[in-house]
């Protein structure tokens, strides 16, 4: 008999009965195992079994072994890889761990974006505080050409200097002799006692046409009389007034300056208000007005009448 006869080899034991034998040694039951593990005895009995149970995922089960194999004081890596190969269950893959290069960039680019949008929220604040003066400065401006000026007079309605006597007949027949003057002065150079009769007649009565149209012109020509009145003031320094006209219309306003001669062509009586009244003259239709009756820092209101008064 040979020696290997005599001494047969031993087999390996399983991974169950590693964890089985280490057990009894420790004189521990499947109960107390599984009381200080927290887990199920079934759970023990089939590690123990070589008999996992399939509707627990092979992760579980793995972990299971591991915290046995820990309690037992046994190689945890070594049962894993042996458990591993005797059910062919394979290990989860190891990820990658991302590195500090990844975030690193990320951060970066999250930074440029941060960056770009406060660019362009500060390009919009400014934006709308350049939109916001110049509308103030528009108003402004509107403002300060709408307040009457120191050397500004509010005149009356061109309507009223405008002659509301309608024209006449004889007034729109005025420039027809400008068309035929010079045909009649050619024919008086001719000899009148050649032409016949009826031609004779005919340019004598021209001719009185003719006298008579240079007559109504020259009447059309005068000027009428105006309606209106002429108010002149003139301002040593500054004051302020308010002058209104006969039909109760503003014709004058504000501030005046020292220097500033207003002249006004309205239509009569007019109620003068003047808030210093001794720095001012004032002559009606070219007849001056004393002004020795007000004193010289009351505010003055007096009514002047117009010509047809």
């Amino acid at each position: 008999m040979t020696q290997n006869d005599l001494n047969p080899p031993t087999q390996e034991l399983s991974v169950g009965q590693t964890l089985r034998q280490e057990r009894e040694k420790r004189q521990l039951s499947l109960e107390q195992a599984a009381q200080q593990l927290k887990l199920r005895v079934e759970i023990l009995r089939n590690l123990e079994l070589d008999q996992p149970d399939k509707a627990i995922l092979p992760t579980f089960m793995r972990g299971y072994l591991k915290s046995y194999a820990r309690f037992l004081k046994l190689p945890e890596q070594a049962l894993l890889t042996r458990f591993e190969q005797q059910h062919q269950v394979k290990s989860a893959p190891v990820k990658t761990m991302r590195t500090f290069s990844n975030r690193s960039a990320k951060q970066r680019t999250e930074a440029r974006y941060m960056w770009l949008t406060w660019l362009i929220a500060l390009v919009l604040l400014v934006s709308l505080a350049v939109w916001f003066w110049q509308s103030a400065r528009e108003n402004k401006l509107l403002q300060s050409d709408a307040l009457p000026g120191p050397a500004q007079t509010v005149l009356a309605p061109t309507a009223e200097l405008v002659s509301e006597q309608p024209l006449s007949a004889v007034e729109l027949t005025t420039v027809e002799p400008e068309l035929t003057t010079s045909e009649p002065e050619t024919l008086t150079e001719l000899d009148v006692t050649a032409l016949p009769p009826a031609a004779q007649q005919q340019l004598e009565q021209l001719n009185q046409a003719l006298q008579q149209e240079e007559a109504v012109s020259a009447v059309s020509e005068q000027p009428p009389q105006s309606l209106h009145d002429r108010l002149k003031m003139t301002f040593s320094d500054n004051c302020w007034i308010d002058v209104l006209d006969a039909n109760g219309d503003r014709i004058a306003f504000g501030t005046k300056q020292a220097g500033y001669v207003m002249e006004l062509n309205a239509k009569g009586p007019f109620v003068i208000t003047l808030g210093n009244p001794g720095v001012v003259s004032i002559e009606l239709n070219d007849q001056p007005y004393d002004m020795s009756r007000f004193p010289g820092n009351r505010v003055a209101k007096f009514t002047l009448s117009g010509q047809n008064e």
